[in-house]
């Protein structure tokens, strides 16, 4: 920029120099009335590229030169004709109102591209303002636009509710304490904004609708920012950052309030579902236990037996969908830990059907496990719980007894436990909300929420009529492929 400033001077000083050679050593092509209008033709020239003070200097002595080389008497300062005095008064007003008009239209033209790169400022800040996610991660490059455009300040000092100080610099108690009235307020602060006058620095917030975000605190000393247009461009910044903090806040508040509507949908359709598991059984044991009390003297042993196995069998469903809702409840819980180590797939099917054979479950499904199969990380309690949940709802809706298969082997990095039956199967929208007839409400639930816990899948595909294929995958430890 200084090196622009000098070459332009040079070369304005150059067109002056040669004018006055042309006046002081002059041809014959260059008389008393065409000299006039080649000396304002060049001081209008040089003037643009000189300061005010020095271009009216110069274009003086060039009048001064024009008056002693060709103005008669010549080589004297002196003028005989009234018209010859004239003509100097003309060529010296008209020489001044030209470099005056000209260094002002530059001036206005340097101001209006100033602003025009203020507002290009502005736009670009703007779109990076829409583009962010977290507008005040953006605090460093608004930091940097507010010290480039701030006239007048030893230092600037931005924050949102605390001033966050570069180095080597302190704010004493009052100008913290102007910090926080500018943020209470949402209002400009401080000299010449006819708010706290006493105050020495400039306070400009960065307003929302509703509340200031955050302040720029402009340290000044003794400067004085009334007028300044800088302020008004600085304070449009400030505005602009303070309207993304409120719009980021809105979202925030928004998604809060989905994910709560979110939160008591679940917990109706939670509430739902062990109501309806529960239901069915629960029905069983009071007509059972209402049978044996009411009718023990007509009952035989083997009808009072009867209803009492299936009292039994009833109350170990209910266990089972307490089991469900009690560990689903703890993986729902914020920061919950599950313990997890490496296990035997083996000894979690053979556990698994170890727990089938206690009840007694007449129709066990045919197993299949591929040789070989790697060691899982992974909860053996809960994993086993998705098994049995699986297998005793394919049980229930095989549609033929012994149908039912447990299919285990490795695939693309993950162990996959299919279970298969050859029931009446569910379509798109029933395996999509988890059909209730089939029994997987709770135990579904369930099922998925181990399957996100261990970072693995559960899937379901189906053909009416044909069964049902849940496909539950567990994810192979790095060190164990």
């Amino acid at each position: 920029m200084k090196l622009n400033v000098l070459s332009a001077s040079v070369l304005g000083v150059t067109m002056w120099a040669a004018l006055m050679l042309l006046l002081t050593y002059p041809h014959d092509w260059i008389t008393l009335a065409n000299a006039p209008v080649l000396l304002i033709l060049v001081s209008s020239i040089y003037s643009l590229l000189l300061p005010l003070a020095l271009s009216l200097a110069l274009s003086a002595l060039a009048v001064l030169m024009f008056n002693y080389q060709m103005v008669p008497p010549v080589h004297t300062f002196h003028v005989d004709l009234h018209e010859h005095g004239i003509l100097l008064i003309t060529m010296m007003g008209v020489s001044w109102l030209v470099t005056y008009l000209l260094r002002r239209q530059k001036q206005i033209a340097a101001r209006e591209h100033e602003q025009a790169q203020r507002t290009l400022q502005l736009m670009q800040w703007s779109e990076q303002l829409r583009e962010v996610e977290d507008p005040q991660t953006l605090l460093p490059q608004l930091v940097q636009l507010v010290r480039t455009l701030a006239e007048n300040c030893r230092s600037v000092v931005l924050g949102f509710q605390e001033p966050e100080l570069p180095a080597g610099t302190t704010l004493n108690k009052l100008q913290l304490e102007g910090f926080q009235a500018c943020l209470k307020e949402n209002k400009a602060l401080g000299k010449s904004t006819g708010r706290y006058e006493n105050l020495d620095d400039l306070y400009l917030p960065m307003r929302g609708k509703s509340n200031a975000y955050g302040v720029c605190l402009c340290l000044g000393d003794s400067a004085d920012f009334d007028g300044q247009l800088w302020v008004r461009d600085v304070q449009a910044l400030l505005d602009q950052m303070g309207l993304a903090c409120e719009r980021r806040e809105n979202l925030l508040r928004a998604q809060s309030a989905r994910e709560l509507a979110q939160n008591q949908k679940t917990r109706s359709l939670f509430l739902t579902s062990i109501a309806h598991d529960q239901r069915t059984p629960l029905a069983s044991i009071m007509t059972s236990a209402s049978a044996i009390l009411e009718q023990a003297e007509q009952l035989s042993k083997e009808e009072i037996r009867h209803y009492a196995e299936l009292i039994h069998d009833e109350s170990e469903q209910v266990a089972r969908l307490t089991d469900n809702t009690l560990t689903l409840a703890r993986l729902s819980g914020d920061q919950v830990q599950v313990p997890m180590q490496l296990e035997s797939v083996e000894d979690m099917v053979a556990a698994v059907f170890q727990r089938l054979r206690q009840r007694r479950q007449p129709h066990l499904p045919t197993v299949k496990v591929q040789a070989g199969l790697p060691l899982l990380n992974c909860n053996m309690v809960l994993v086993e719980q998705v098994l049995d949940n699986l297998i005793d709802n394919a049980i229930k809706h095989s549609g033929a007894p012994h149908t039912v298969e447990l299919n285990v082997a490795r695939r693309e990095g993950e162990v996959l436990f299919d279970v298969t039956d050859r029931g009446k199967g569910m379509n798109a929208e029933q395996i999509a909300l988890g059909d209730r007839s089939r029994g997987l409400g709770i135990g579904l639930q369930l099922c998925l929420a181990v399957a996100q816990f261990h970072a693995g899948r559960l899937v379901f595909s189906s053909q009416a009529g044909s069964g049902l294929l849940a496909s539950f995958a567990l994810p192979v430890p790095v060190d164990q492929e």
